[in-house]
């Protein structure tokens, strides 16, 4: 990463009362893209961990 980047992040931090670790955190949670290839991702598990592909929508 660019040092200018790396400030730049810090200074954001800053700004909103968070840690820099917490800034990218928050950051990448926010994020609607992704450089990587996700062919079959799986969004959402129930509690047990299995992946429920009914195809149903919200009731």
């Amino acid at each position: 990463m660019p040092i200018e980047m790396d400030e730049e992040i810090g200074e954001e931090a800053d700004k909103h009362g968070m840690t820099y670790s917490q800034y990218v955190r928050q950051a990448l949670r926010e994020s609607m893209g992704t450089p990587f290839e996700c062919d079959d991702a799986v969004l959402c598990v129930d509690e047990n961990g299995q992946n429920q592909r009914n195809g149903k929508g919200a009731v």
